[in-house]
């Protein structure tokens, strides 16, 4: 059999994945690991009653299976790769799941859903999981990062850069030896893919979906002694090369855990696609400064970077899906309601004739500048009222400042309803201390009451 051809960086990352030490990682990271998996579990919560969860849940559960682990909607267990598969549509169908700038993808979405999983096969602590949550979030961090902003001209980073990661999630997990872990980086690496024109549609979670889902299988079958190539990453015909014009390589560079980058990602507090969010934190600002009466605004002028014009400029509205891609929808309700919320995302207020007409006032335009700028979130918001006057707010990036509380009280608004107050709070209990139990089985069972 040929050998693989050795890439030192490839190589260096199988080998912090395989021999990464918890004890070492700083507290930090732990602590903003911890906000992570309870930020994801307040998403998946929400999203349990998605028609995308149902769908999955009905084919994958009548598929059947090895009983492994719990998934949404499915009664008894199924395979880890379908629990993962549907648990991970759950996830992220809501659009309120963390976001990375910079490396343009939800690295929470990809993580999470892999390591309970994977716990629940094989009975692992807490800390076990933590960990490979930590990890997965700093390696889907740094391809991001690597293949970005070019890769996502087509290529949705989530799906993509995320079946890596999810790939080291699991390695971490099932203990993969360093070399195990570049046959697994290497197989993840030719099974990724995920496309930013399925955006609007159910087809988006699945790119989630088959993240997490390939990323468990590139792990077991590396494990059982599959290669991939070593190469897989940085080769000439390697997925950096396949997937991108500009890369920074550097970012791949030096893993250990002094060098993590694992919370560098952003807490979603708008219930809508990330690039409707520089916009939203402009016309906030003047939403709070100004007051703007609705009913007297004449026109909306958006002007942001190209990748927002294409993903979210129109009026799109008829699927909740197709509302949170609008920045004119958006607008429009944030500016009636006050807040980008679910309750906002109803067939009722869809089909809102004040909310319509609002929305048919903004316009979103591409700013040189900002396209320029991106991965930097530019934008610029001109609201004109009909008396003549303007109103003008331009922000230099998005605002991802988030305290712990507001992210409690996200998971909160998302949990009470489905599971009670009673069973949310003892789960946000468990999650904000996940790394002391000695089974995330508590987590599971609690989640799975939603």
């Amino acid at each position: 059999m040929v050998r693989n051809m050795e890439e030192p960086i490839q190589g260096a990352l199988a080998a912090f994945i395989s021999n990464c030490d918890f004890k070492k990682i700083p507290e930090h990271f732990k602590e903003d690991a911890r906000l992570r998996v309870l930020d994801w579990l307040g998403c998946a919560i929400a999203g349990t009653h998605y028609p995308q969860v149902r769908i999955t849940g009905g084919y994958l559960g009548a598929a059947g299976g090895a009983p492994e682990a719990r998934a949404f909607g499915i009664e008894g267990k199924v395979p880890v790769r379908t629990a993962a598969f549907v648990n991970g549509v759950a996830g992220h169908v809501c659009e309120l799941d963390d976001g990375h700038r910079t490396a343009i993808g939800h690295p929470g979405s990809i993580t999470v859903p892999v390591a309970l999983a994977l716990a629940e096969r094989h009975g692992l602590t807490g800390e076990e999981v933590l960990k490979a949550v930590i990890i997965g979030y700093d390696i889907f961090s740094r391809l991001g990062r690597t293949v970005n902003p070019t890769h996502y001209r087509t290529w949705h980073t989530t799906g993509t850069c995320g079946t890596i990661a999810a790939a080291a999630t699991a390695a971490s997990l099932l203990g993969l030896t360093p070399e195990e872990t570049n046959n697994a980086i290497g197989i993840a690496c030719t099974m990724a893919g995920g496309l930013i024109e399925s955006f609007g549609t159910h087809a988006k979670a699945v790119n989630i979906a088959e993240a997490c889902q390939n990323g468990i299988d590139a792990a077991y079958l590396a494990k059982a002694g599959m290669t991939g190539s070593h190469s897989a990453l940085l080769g000439k015909k390697g997925f950096v090369a396949a997937t991108c014009s500009d890369p920074h390589v550097e970012n791949l560079r030096n893993p250990s855990e002094e060098t993590l980058v694992s919370d560098t990602a952003f807490f979603k507090v708008y219930a809508s696609c990330g690039h409707t969010n520089s916009p939203l934190d402009a016309l906030f600002e003047l939403i709070r400064t100004k007051h703007p009466d609705p009913d007297q605004i004449e026109s909306i002028a958006v002007k942001t970077y190209r990748v927002s014009v294409d993903v979210a400029g129109q009026l799109k509205c008829a699927t909740e899906d197709e509302a949170k891609f609008s920045i004119p929808y958006c607008f429009a309700i944030a500016l009636r309601y006050g807040t980008i919320a679910l309750p906002q995302f109803t067939e009722e207020v869809r089909t809102d004739p004040k909310v319509l007409d609002l929305a048919r006032r903004v316009t979103v335009t591409e700013d040189p500048e900002a396209t320029s700028l991106f991965p930097r979130r530019v934008a610029e918001v001109t609201v004109r009222m009909k008396d003549g006057t303007e109103l003008v707010k331009k922000v230099w990036n998005s605002n991802d400042k988030a305290e712990a509380a507001t992210i409690e009280a996200k998971f909160r608004a998302a949990a009470e309803g489905p599971l009670g107050e009673e069973a949310a709070r003892e789960l946000q209990k468990l999650a904000e201390s996940v790394d002391t139990l000695p089974s995330v089985l508590p987590v599971i069972d609690l989640m799975m009451k939603a």
